[in-house]
């Protein structure tokens, strides 16, 4: 009799033992079902048969990971910095363009007519970067708020300290197309990085053609000021006709 209460009494026992185990196994998703036979859950007791016991295994899943959810705020982030880069360029090629501007201005008040005309064709360059920059943001629905321009230096000693200050708004420019690039990258924007491809090589033309007349400028003398002056405003013009 004992016997036969304990074997009766051992598929509830197992199963009770196996109920939290398997839970653990599944990773507290998995489902333990006992059958239903005969009114008895998981037993067939009323005839002394086998019990009979199903385990649902989960449908496959990839339950959220603190790294998972560290790179999805990653990558928000880096989107919002894409954003926010791309929205503040708009108005550094503006500033720029000020700044080519106010140099123009400064060499037409001292008789170089044809470096203040190559200013003048750079500050319209640099005002068309910003506008093609504003284009591709309205395409990729980018929100866009201009800020303010601050004023442009005029106070110049000397052409030196003018060709100076052109030399280190490109470089910073330079490096600002650089970090753009870098995070259009990172968000996987090949759009953006392609868009932004033909900015690169002018950055780098662009760099090298003040260096080298800020070099010049650096060693000469009146007359070979006049010389680059008359230079500077051939290529104005060549630039003009193109």
């Amino acid at each position: 009799m004992k016997f036969v209460l304990l074997s009766t009494l051992l598929p509830t026992v197992t199963t009770a033992l196996q109920s939290p185990y398997l839970a653990q196994l599944n990773g507290g998703y998995g489902t333990y079902n006992g059958a239903t036979t005969n009114g008895v859950n998981g037993i067939n007791g009323v005839n002394g048969g086998a019990a009979t016991h199903h385990i649902t295994a989960p449908a496959p899943s990839r339950p959220m990971t603190p790294s998972a959810s560290s790179s999805s705020s990653s990558a928000a982030a880096l989107s919002k910095e894409l954003i926010e880069l791309w929205s503040n360029q708009v108005s550094v090629e503006l500033g720029a363009s000020q700044l080519y501007l106010s140099a123009s201005i400064w060499f037409r008040a001292r008789n170089m007519d044809g470096t203040a005309a190559w200013m003048l064709g750079e500050s319209g360059e640099e005002r068309g970067h910003g506008l093609q920059i504003l284009e591709f943001a309205m395409k990729k629905h980018f929100p866009v708020k201009l800020n303010p321009l601050m004023e442009p230096r005029s106070d110049w000693y000397n052409a030196v300290q003018v060709w100076e200050d052109i030399l280190l708004a490109e470089q910073t420019n330079t490096q600002n197309l650089l970090r753009l690039a870098a995070i259009a990258d990172q968000c996987g924007d090949y759009a953006a990085k392609a868009f932004l491809n033909p900015f690169h090589i002018e950055q780098l033309e662009a760099e090298d053609k003040v260096s080298g007349i800020l070099a010049k400028v650096r060693v000469a003398d009146e007359q070979m000021l006049m010389a680059l002056d008359h230079t500077l405003g051939l290529d104005a013009d060549e630039e003009d006709h193109h």
